[in-house]
């Protein structure tokens, strides 16, 4: 019987580089960016077709949607299953709690500003107030997971916040955080010369995408430091500014 667990972080806060630290714990997979928040909101939505409403057999059809993580991680060998998405916007949050009543949440937090940068310094879009824009929407990579995050605060579920400084600073520390969290025996993980991100014997493959997102640096743990003025404009610093809900 395997116990899931939930992160839900800013893109470009250091869920991949976590992800490969969890995951040296045969114990416990960290996985890629879910498919399963889409899953229930698909089978959610049939729950109005036609064919159900002429013959009700709800009960049946529930069977399918209390047992979709069992299924999906049904050949995974772990015990444990900390699942990656955007689940704290209302609509995730409400199908998941009607398969888990009460879910831990991991909150993986980076600056707005910094997650910008980060993304237009490593797409190097051609234009990158449109992209700023894109990802800042409601929609948007940014703007959809910060209502995720700020969703779960509001609700007051169960959650710890792991900033990325702190992740890229002290890894040790914000590991066995995540074990105190999750009752989970520590692990005698390795923060240099690790391997890339794989979970269940997958790798993203990020030719699909248009810049490596998931590349990380597998040597040592160490801050690329920049300045966000180096990647954007001066109206877009000052237009999404203020968003942040947490301060280091």
């Amino acid at each position: 019987m395997k116990a899931y667990y939930f992160l839900t972080g800013l893109p470009r806060s250091g869920n991949t580089l976590l992800g490969s630290i969890i995951n040296q714990n045969n114990k416990i997979s960290l996985t890629a960016n879910t498919i399963l928040t889409d899953v229930l909101y698909q089978l959610h939505l049939l729950t109005d077709c036609e064919i159900l409403r002429n013959f009700p057999d709800k009960k049946s059809f529930n069977n399918i949607i209390k047992n979709v993580f069992d299924n999906y991680y049904k050949d995974w060998k772990a015990e444990f299953i900390i699942d990656r998405g955007l689940w704290g916007t209302p609509a995730n949050l409400e199908l998941l709690k009607s398969i888990i009543k009460k879910p831990k949440f991991i909150i993986l937090y980076r600056p707005v500003l910094e997650c910008l940068a980060s993304f237009i310094k490593i797409e190097k879009p051609i234009n990158v107030e449109t992209r700023c824009h894109q990802l800042m929407d409601s929609n948007g990579m940014i703007g959809k997971s910060l209502w995720s995050v700020k969703n779960i605060i509001k609700e007051k579920e169960d959650y710890i916040r792991i900033n990325y400084l702190d992740l890229i600073n002290k890894p040790l520390d914000q590991t066995n955080k995540i074990y105190k969290f999750l009752s989970i025996d520590n692990y005698n993980h390795v923060f240099k010369n690790f391997k890339e991100f794989s979970v269940n014997n997958i790798k993203y493959d990020d030719s699909v995408l248009n810049a490596p997102l998931h590349k990380i640096r597998t040597d040592k743990i160490k801050l690329n430091k920049y300045s966000v003025k180096d990647y954007l404009p001066a109206n877009i610093i000052k237009q999404y500014s203020n968003l942040d809900i947490w301060k280091y």
